[in-house]
């Protein structure tokens, strides 16, 4: 029987050059009309907060008329990429009436983060707890700590939310928290076989990361599946329950994380086409907008904020479903850099323990965008794509994923007028430091 396991991985994770070898070779660009208008690049002071907020005030000016803004990474590990983002989000947040901030992070750990958040919770042993290994850095913390600052003084509060679904026991958990004063004593059997089901497939997931692990991963395939059925029996079991109107929306989208977690399974074994990453992530963003008055920031990988996929659209494009979710209402930024280090880990699996090492960029490969930007004046400046490239031209760009490659097998050519509304792109970067 074929390893479900293998295919979950396959639609969760960002690793380009171990996925996709063959179609990331680099091509030739377009022949056609090949003319750039570097006029159209604006430089960005990264000297202080308030230099950036000038400098970059246009480019906010746009953002502010959206409902929803991908603010993307070309890299999981760029302390640049984070600290303008925090102030991206700082400036949108207080004068735009942005009010959730979510990340490319499991849907549960960030209500539970959230629900800690202003509280004398210790800031970093709860993004330890919810937060992948990719966002445990000072430079994240950062983001956060101003986030409960502005909360302690501010009616109208910042929700950290997640989009994604990697663990599913913070789903057990979040559902736990919602029912504990409520007598719902009939859940006790159909979510008891639910948390076996969940603690096995959580420790399937971080046993891949051990290359001489012993785990009986076939049996997780058996055990998934039947934990997809009794999670959507206690979903129905909640429909027509007495909860509370609100505690029944809470507990349904707990629920459909554990079901989307548990899908790749289900699906294999019920014959069944199977969602992708990117429109489980744009679906999740697209219920937690159903809030009155909901503005939201996500972060998140270049791919997926992307308005469309690389590799033959057979990887990311988040924000293409979300453009067409939400017309008019969903803006893309792109972020890049060409010389320095990033942060990446070795292990395939992205968890919350990885080991994030700092690792030097390969030299952006020949007549790629990459190599085209550093060439330009300026240490950092940000662009209307559209305006910047007329032709339509299309080139190789760097992808970086989890892991520390970054030389050819991390390109893909783009048209990068079809991914993103601006592009943000810093000469030379440097690692994000993770979280002692």
């Amino acid at each position: 029987m074929k390893n479900i396991l293998v295919t979950l991985i396959a639609t969760t994770l960002l690793l380009f050059s171990a996925n996709k070898k063959a179609s990331a070779q680099p091509k030739a660009e377009q022949p056609n009309n090949l003319t750039i208008n570097q006029s159209a690049a604006k430089a960005v002071s990264m000297e202080s907060y308030e230099a950036f907020k000038k400098s970059i005030k246009p480019l906010i000016e746009k953002m502010g008329t959206k409902q929803i803004i991908g603010l993307g990474e070309g890299t999981h590990g760029t302390a640049e990429f984070y600290k303008l983002r925090y102030w991206i989000s700082r400036i949108l947040v207080e004068e735009k009436g942005f009010n959730h901030i979510a990340f490319e992070n499991d849907y549960s750990d960030g209500w539970l983060l959230n629900s800690k958040l202003n509280t004398t919770a210790n800031l970093d042993s709860l993004m330890k707890k919810h937060m992948l290994s990719i966002w445990q850095n000072t430079e994240t913390r950062e983001l956060l700590t101003w986030v409960k600052e502005y909360n302690s003084t501010h009616a109208k509060k910042i929700t950290i939310n997640g989009i994604d679904y990697v663990f599913i026991m913070p789903d057990i958990e979040v559902f736990k928290q919602l029912i504990a004063n409520t007598p719902a004593a009939n859940f006790a059997d159909s979510l008891a076989v639910i948390a076996k089901a969940a603690a096995y497939q959580d420790q399937s997931w971080q046993e891949t990361n051990k290359k001489d692990s012993k785990f009986d991963f076939q049996a997780t395939d058996k055990s998934s599946f039947y934990g997809y059925k009794a999670t959507d029996k206690l979903d129905k079991q909640v429909a027509a329950s007495n909860l509370p109107a609100k505690t029944k929306a809470d507990c349904h989208l707990a629920l459909l994380n554990i079901m989307q977690a548990f899908s790749p399974f289900y699906d294999e074994f019920m014959l069944l086409p199977a969602a992708s990453r990117d429109s489980i992530m744009a679906y999740n963003t697209s219920l937690i907008m159903k809030e009155p008055g909901a503005k939201m920031i996500i972060w998140a990988h270049d791919v997926h904020l992307a308005k469309k996929g690389i590799y033959n659209d057979e990887v990311g494009g988040t924000g293409g479903k979300l453009l067409k979710m939400f017309p008019n209402d969903y803006f893309a930024l792109g972020t890049g850099t060409a010389s320095g280090t990033f942060a990446a880990t070795t292990e395939p699996r992205d968890t919350y323990t990885n080991p994030m090492n700092a690792y030097p960029l390969a030299i952006p490969v020949k007549g790629s965008w990459d190599e085209l930007l550093n060439g330009m004046t300026g240490k950092a400046f940000y662009f209307d794509p559209a305006a910047f490239n007329p032709g339509g031209t299309t080139k190789q760009m760097r992808f970086i994923g989890y892991g520390p490659d970054s030389g050819e097998k991390s390109y893909d050519a783009v048209n990068m007028n079809e991914m993103y509304d601006a592009y943000l792109f810093i000469k030379d970067t440097h690692a994000a430091t993770p979280l002692k």
